[in-house]
């Protein structure tokens, strides 16, 4: 038999119209309200109106359920997690962090250390359009983040953020970029970095 889903609990017309409840119920009781339909009562509680009838075999007639009428509403079944799509998921990536002279030549690099000029352009790649790029310095000999100083920020939305640092004399540590794309962000390594005094 097809259930009309616009069908809406009746008012029993005599006593003893309404059907008892099942004997059994793995679930739980519900009492039928009215405007409740078989079809609003099984999106309330997650179960399709077929588990609804199986669990209450007192339903004749799919089409026909009393206000009043205590009806079982069987466990629900899991219902497994929507897996993520690309919108969901954060993919951010640094690609890569420079350092540049102001005529956009690479800086030198000695014993793993990059020599800074006074005035350096850091630049830094992502995989995609980013809309905030903090430049940071976390001074040599301290291992802490809470000490890092921020020495730029970049709004480019681009998938390239630079600033131009001025950099202080003495200036020693490792200097690190983080991106992100609303509350999607990305940390790249950190590049150690020293300007002395003579430079």
């Amino acid at each position: 038999m097809d259930i009309d889903n616009n069908t809406r609990a009746i008012h029993p017309v005599v006593a003893g119209q309404i059907p008892r409840p099942p004997k059994k119920c793995s679930g739980h009781l519900y009492t039928v309200r009215v405007n409740d339909t078989l079809l609003s009562i099984s999106r309330k509680f997650h179960v399709s109106t077929e588990h609804i009838l199986a669990a209450n075999p007192q339903i004749i007639n799919p089409n026909i359920i009393f206000v009043n009428q205590v009806i079982c509403i069987p466990a629900a079944a899991v219902v497994p997690k929507p897996t993520p799509t690309p919108d969901h998921v954060c993919n951010l990536r640094v690609l890569s962090l420079r350092f540049l002279t102001e005529a956009r030549q690479p800086l030198q690099v000695v014993g793993g250390s990059v020599q800074l000029n006074a005035r350096v352009i850091v630049r830094a790649t992502f995989n995609q359009t980013v809309f905030r790029a903090f430049f940071f310095l976390e001074p040599t000999g301290t291992e802490t983040c809470e000490l890092a100083r921020l020495i730029g920020v970049d709004c480019p939305s681009t998938s390239t953020a630079e600033i131009l640092w001025q950099v202080p004399q003495g200036t020693l540590g490792r200097v690190f970029v983080v991106a992100c794309i609303n509350s999607c962000c990305a940390k790249s390594g950190e590049t150690l970095v020293v300007r002395n005094n003579n430079q």
